[in-house]
């Protein structure tokens, strides 16, 4: 399992490095307000997407080993169609000010690909093929950085447009790779007696509470980019949208950790095994993320100006303000991903709207005031917030103590022992 984490960190850390180069290339060809527009467009296709992953999103991965794979296909598609298609109509028919209408049926479009992309991955997912999803997602950030490279670089399309037809070959060709590794489960057969209604419903009821945990949560991260956008203006949100990013990738390692962890869980029907290898998961990454927090938040303001241009001077003094938040919701990410494993979506359903809550009262209050850095203070008592409840009801039904769930001097020794013992093991394997 340890060696599946490696390799998913791996992959997850390749696709940070070039998530970054993305947003380099974009604030250093189109600036603040250039970056402020793409963090709006990508931040819109993924509400879409959450939406559209109320059928064919995580509930997938638990219901794979349970139900027909082509039941469960047909029906992500069909609804992954049908969102889309009325999210361009609403925005056609009643315009939203922070999105430009030359946008709207692109993101419904680049949502519908994108969509059809994670189902198949999500799939894969509920058959532990982690493998594949790993290189599906890391060929579609590469896939994007080479597309915009040449558009930029090359003079061919050096506007946001350019930022939105790169999105469109990465889409496609990370669906056409996930149909391709997709195909050698198409023959099987599943519980075939189950109707296409049925199969629906368990989809609606399992998405549904997934989901709406994923809404309350996509919302409390990004809403504060339309705060931004109509109180302070875009270029605001384009050098808060590079300090998200930034501080956000050290959730790469959590993410890789609970990618494994709930794909494991998902097939697995022994709760205190689950709560076990949960509460050490958690251990690991909190450790882990806390040093890499670190040598985010010391890097000074000129370096940030530096890479990014001159406009982002302040990523550093965001970064700051969330730091806090970011690290201790680490303890939402794994114990929210044990919760879904385990089909019990409602605790990551109360969490994120208490966070979501938090987020949109403060940030009437903060971003007038204080700006991007009352949005970064905002984001970080919402992030404490939904850890507390999520820390608290796992600690409840697991019967553990907090103090189990942290990494003391004891947990440190006993990791650094094994990340020895590792290192030596594959040294003498390549001598």
């Amino acid at each position: 399992m340890f060696k599946k984490i490696f390799k998913t960190f791996g992959v997850k850390f390749s696709s940070a490095i070039l998530n970054l180069l993305i947003a380099v290339i974009v604030s250093q060809f189109l600036g603040s307000e250039g970056k402020g527009q793409q963090g709006l467009i990508i931040t819109t296709i993924a509400f879409i997407l959450i939406f559209s992953n109320i059928v064919g999103g995580a509930s997938l991965v638990y219901l794979t080993p349970r139900l027909p794979i082509k039941k469960l296909v047909l029906l992500s598609y069909f609804w992954t169609l049908l969102g889309s298609a009325i999210f361009a109509a609403v925005l056609l028919l009643f315009p939203f000010k922070d999105i430009d209408h030359r946008y709207v049926l692109h993101i419904a479009v680049l949502a519908a690909i994108n969509s059809f992309a994670s189902v198949n991955c999500s799939i894969l997912l509920g058959k532990q093929n982690i493998k594949a999803n790993n290189i599906i997602s890391f060929f579609q950030v590469l896939i994007t950085v080479v597309t915009l490279l040449i558009l930029f670089f090359g003079g061919y399309l050096v506007n946001i447009f350019g930022y939105i037809y790169a999105l469109y070959v990465a889409y496609i060709c990370s669906f056409l790779l996930s149909l391709l590794f997709l195909l050698p489960y198409r023959t099987e057969k599943g519980n075939q007696e189950i109707s296409y209604i049925s199969a629906l419903s368990m989809l609606l009821r399992f998405g549904f509470l997934n989901q709406l945990a994923h809404i309350a949560q996509l919302l409390s991260f990004r809403v504060s980019y339309y705060f931004l956008d109509s109180y302070i203006g875009v270029k605001s949100v384009g050098v808060y949208s590079n300090a998200v990013s930034i501080i956000e990738s050290v959730w790469m390692i959590s993410g890789s950790v609970a990618l494994v962890q709930y794909s494991k869980i998902a097939n697995s029907d022994d709760p205190k095994e689950n709560q076990s290898l949960t509460a050490e998961l958690l251990r690991i990454s909190l450790l882990v993320t806390f040093l890499v927090l670190i040598v985010l938040v010391i890097l000074p303001a000129s370096f940030y100006s530096f890479v990014f241009g001159k406009d982002f001077s302040d990523i550093n003094r965001i970064m700051w303000c969330m730091a806090p938040g970011i690290l201790v919701f680490v303890n939402a990410l794994i114990l929210g991903h044990y919760f879904s494993g385990s089909g019990k979506y409602h605790v990551n359903t109360i969490g994120s709207t208490i966070g979501l809550l938090i987020t949109i009262a403060l940030s009437i209050i903060t971003i007038p005031r204080f700006g991007y850095l009352g949005a970064a203070i905002t984001a970080s008592i919402s992030y404490l917030a939904t850890s507390v409840y999520v820390t608290w009801f796992f600690c409840k039904e697991s019967k553990l103590r907090f103090a189990a769930l942290l990494p003391t001097p004891k947990y440190i020794r006993e990791y650094y022992g094994l990340l020895k013992q590792f290192l030596n093991i594959n040294k003498n394997t390549h001598e």
